[in-house]
């Protein structure tokens, strides 16, 4: 998968380091993963959609995977030393247990 940024993306980033912002990644997993990329990949090979969603996004807090409209994997979320997400689960974690849930 790409992490090939946009041009709108490179010019925010070059507003943000002129005010001294630090640098913003998209939520991403334990081994680095961006939480979309998994996601994307798994809604198109299952025609299946996945949102991630918190009752309460307070922090820190837990959020939920939901597959087709149902709760599927559960994980924490915490903020990295820049304020970006970061779910407690691997890619590969997280793979497995969605597919696990689209196979049952």
């Amino acid at each position: 998968m790409s992490h090939e940024r946009p041009q709108w993306w490179q010019k925010n980033a070059a507003l943000r380091e002129r005010m001294g912002l630090p640098e913003y990644e998209p939520s991403r997993l334990t081994d680095g993963t961006y939480v979309h990329e998994v996601l994307d990949e798994i809604e198109a090979k299952y025609d299946a959609q996945i949102n991630l969603i918190s009752e309460d996004p307070s922090y820190p807090s837990v959020w939920v995977f939901r597959l087709d409209g149902s709760d599927c994997v559960a994980v924490e979320r915490h903020r990295d030393e820049k304020g970006n997400n970061v779910y407690q689960i691997s890619a590969s974690e997280l793979r497995e247990q969605i597919v696990a849930s689209i196979e049952s």
